[in-house]
């Protein structure tokens, strides 16, 4: 930080000093990229909480919402073209202002909605991206389906059936 670098990569957020320095660089002005094992992108939330006591869970939500812009998720499956071993799925969650309200507000369980309804704000859920690559002939629906979080949503999906949003927002 001594250098004054305006872009910084965290390699892993496996513990509360590190998570605690990277959102330090944050609300500074920094921008910051960081890696942290969680399932999807909403769960992400609750894997950084984790890190710290419960006392501080109330200004942390306020400043990741303030300070975080996206959440990205992506799991590596394997391919169906030869010259391609495995491609990504991708899960994006964009800090728009729902997901900000529902993150400040406590309302985690509502997080995986956001993101199907924010599809104008750049995001997407894990179903989304796996249609796509089988419809791109890059993965085949077995596959799909295996790493799928809601199996039959992306059934449905692939039949050309838009399973209606969850109205909790």
């Amino acid at each position: 930080v001594r250098e004054d670098p305006d872009v910084m990569l965290v390699g892993e957020m496996r513990d509360r000093e590190t998570f605690a320095t990277a959102i330090h660089a944050a609300e500074t002005g920094h921008l910051v990229f960081g890696t942290i094992h969680a399932s999807n992108a909403h769960t992400t939330i609750g894997r950084i909480l984790d890190l710290f006591p419960a006392d501080m869970h109330g200004g942390l939500r306020n400043s990741m919402a303030a300070n975080m812009r996206a959440i990205v998720a992506q799991k590596l499956i394997p391919s169906i073209r030869e010259d391609i071993g495995r491609v990504p799925t991708v899960e994006i969650m964009t800090f728009n202002s729902s997901v900000r309200k529902l993150i400040v507000e406590e309302e985690d369980e509502k997080l995986s909605d956001a993101i199907r309804l924010g599809e104008g704000d750049g995001m997407q859920d894990f179903n989304k991206s796996l249609k796509e690559l089988v419809e791109g002939e890059m993965v085949d629906q077995e596959t799909a389906l295996e790493v799928s979080p809601n199996r039959q949503a992306l059934k449905m999906s692939l039949k050309g059936i838009d399973v209606a949003h969850g109205g909790l927002l």
